[in-house]
This record gives C-alpha cells, sequence and structure tokens, in this order.
C-alpha cells in the first residue's frame, strides 16, 4: 500500500460544523471506506497544505496525485476535493472495484444527488443566507486577521451566488433540492436496512463512494447551525438521520485502526457524536418560513414626520444657514477674502495711457 497523507481542516469524523470542513469530511470518509491506512494533518489555513488548498493528499509524496510534481495548485475548495477524491480512487483501493454494472449505475445516480442537490444546498445556506454567512466570518475570523477573514468570507459568498444565481437556486429551490436527495436517499436506505439489516450502506452490505459523497453533505446540513431550514425539511425522513449516526459510529471505529496522526495527537476514541433531530426546528415555524423564502434586499421605507419633526427639521436648517452666512462675513471682514477690481482697472488704464504716449 502506498504512503498516504491527508491534510484536512479537521481531524475527526464528525466535527465539522463548518462548510469548509464539508470537503475534507468527504475525503477522509473515502480513505477510511476504502480501507487506506493513512495519517491526517490538521491545517488551520490552506497555506499549510502542500498544494496550497484543503483538503490536500500526498500520495507516495506525490501531491493530490499529480504524477508530475509541479502541477498547479487546485484554484477552490471544489477542485480540491475532486483531485483528492480522484487520486485516491485511482491511486489507492477502490471501493467500487468489485461492484457490478447495476451498482455503478446506482453509485453514479447517487454521486449526482450529492453534487447537484445537496452540495448546492450546503453552498446556498453556507454563502448566501445571512446567518450562514455571518457563521462562516466569525468563523474565519478564528485563523485570519481583519479585514483579511471578512474580505475572504465575501469573496467567497459572491462566488458562490454569481453560481448559485446560474442555476436559478434560491432559498426555495435550495430547500426543494435537498428534499428530493432526501427522499430518494431515504428509500435507498429503506430497502438497503431491509435487505441486509444492521450492516447496511446505500448499495449493499458493503461501503461505496457515495456513502462518502452523500455522508459528508448529509453530515454537515445535520450538524451545521446554518442549516436549520434543511435540518427541519430532514426531520420528516427518521432513517436518513438514523443512517447519519450509523455511519458516524462506523467511521469513527474505523479511524482508531487505519489513522495514524502525523503530529502524535491520537485519533477520536471516544464516543461518535449523535444527531438528535428532538432539538430541531418545525418545518412551519415562522423562523423556518422565512429564511426558506431566502435572502432579499433590505428595502427602505419613508418615515412620516410629524408636525414637531418637521419644525425642528426647520429651525435647525435655519440654523445651518445662520452660521454659514456668519462664517462667510467674518472672513470678508476679517480680510481672509478680498475682492480688488480697481486696481485691475487702473493698471489697464495705464497701459493704454502708456501705449498712447508711444504713439505720439
Amino acid at each position: 500500500m502506498p504512503a498516504v497523507t491527508l491534510y484536512a481542516r479537521q481531524r475527526s469524523i464528525g466535527d465539522a460544523p463548518t462548510h469548509d470542513g464539508v470537503e475534507s469530511a468527504h475525503v477522509a470518509a473515502l480513505l477510511l471506506t476504502s480501507s487506506v491506512e493513512h495519517r491526517v494533518e490538521r491545517c488551520a489555513t490552506a497555506a499549510s497544505s502542500p498544494s496550497g488548498a484543503l483538503p490536500c493528499v500526498e500520495i507516495d509524496g506525490d501531491v493530490d496525485g499529480d504524477a508530475s510534481g509541479a502541477g498547479p495548485a487546485p484554484r477552490s475548495a471544489r477542485e480540491a476535493a475532486h483531485r483528492c477524491a480522484t487520486a485516491t480512487r485511482t491511486r489507492t483501493r477502490d471501493c467500487d472495484g468489485d461492484a457490478s454494472a447495476d451498482e455503478r449505475a446506482m453509485i453514479a445516480g447517487l454521486h449526482a444527488l450529492a453534487r447537484e442537490n445537496l452540495r448546492l444546498a450546503s453552498e446556498y445556506f453556507a454563502y448566501v443566507d445571512a446567518v450562514g454567512y455571518e457563521a462562516r466570518k466569525e468563523e474565519l475570523a478564528k485563523t485570519l486577521p481583519w479585514p483579511l477573514s471578512a474580505w475572504t468570507a465575501r469573496s467567497a459568498a459572491k462566488e458562490a451566488k454569481r453560481e448559485l444565481d446560474r442555476a436559478g437556486v434560491d432559498g426555495e429551490r435550495a430547500c426543494a433540492m435537498a428534499v428530493e436527495a432526501y427522499g430518494a436517499l431515504n428509500n435507498r436506505l429503506v430497502n438497503s436496512n431491509a435487505r441486509h439489516g444492521d450492516g447496511y450502506w446505500l448499495c449493499g452490505a458493503k461501503p461505496r463512494s457515495c456513502d462518502a459523497a452523500a455522508y459528508a453533505q448529509l453530515s454537515y446540513h445535520a450538524r451545521s447551525p446554518s442549516c436549520g431550514p434543511l435540518r427541519a425539511e430532514m426531520k420528516r425522513y427518521p432513517r436518513l438521520i438514523q443512517y447519519v449516526n450509523d455511519v458516524t459510529e462506523r467511521l469513527v471505529e474505523m479511524e482508531k485502526t487505519l489513522v495514524q496522526n502525523a503530529d502524535d495527537v491520537e485519533p477520536s476514541r471516544g464516543t461518535a457524536p449523535t444527531v438528535d433531530p428532538s432539538a430541531w426546528g418545525d418545518r412551519y415555524d415562522s423562523n423556518h418560513a422565512e429564511r426558506r423564502t431566502g435572502w432579499k434586499p433590505r428595502t427602505t421605507k419613508a418615515k412620516k414626520m410629524s408636525e414637531k419633526d418637521k419644525d425642528m427639521r426647520r429651525k435647525a436648517w435655519y440654523s445651518v444657514g445662520f452660521a454659514a452666512a456668519s462664517v462667510i462675513s467674518y472672513m470678508f471682514l476679517g480680510g481672509f477674502i478680498q475682492l480688488d477690481f480697481d486696481d485691475e482697472d487702473d493698471e489697464d488704464e495705464d497701459h493704454a495711457a502708456d501705449d498712447v504716449d508711444d504713439d505720439e
């Protein structure tokens, strides 16, 4: 087996409450479900990784699977995650290697749900929604100085909003796309659990790459405070919530034997963090309805002034006018401003008289 090192924002599974850790959780889960022994180095910023972006996987000294060793750094976290996942699946033990043709078709469909539905919903409530945007600014402020943290959050939000606008995704559409994926995944889990019992996964009794992709997004929806509207929708699918808890527990168990941390920090060996939907909001409450409606530009309404307010404003304008007149008068009387037109006229007359004398 090749030597593999994962550079990620968080160290353990179930410990990614911010959107910056979703892609790291995806690659970490993919390494675990592929039964790849690896080391994990936790990085506070992307500059700490060899590729300049997070997540980053190093396989036998080859960063992100780039055989040339001098390839360009990933331009975004999404590109970095794609390169990490591709390198992991091609250079290490592929967890989809023994899948049948029907299973491969199902895996591709589940990947599409995670990429197109769950991911876009995550990005909307992480970057465009006001609650998620403020939470991300606070998280960045822990590692970056102001105003760099605010600028980073704003630039990422503008980039994500442009992509979401092109896709026609607003708050209502983001929730609808998530519900569509929740329903499809819930049906898959019900069938898989009925056939394989407690050892179920999305495509049978064995973990596949689609489990890592779907789990990373579902875990973020279930754990992040920014995804309140998504949690209210997920609450209708108890089998999906049970899947998040079961996979979290299984991955934490896998960490005990597959992860050796490079900084001598032991991997998480405690009880897996459990998702409890009883504390989630209801999909019919006012807060959920307001956030699902989506962000709208703030409108300012003209305030109707009383007669007393109008009189005070009129007196204020009189005071400003009197003060301006007083200052101008003082500048004239004090000699700060002089208007002298006679000297110029006399000088012109003198020049004219001299010209007459010269002619004579």
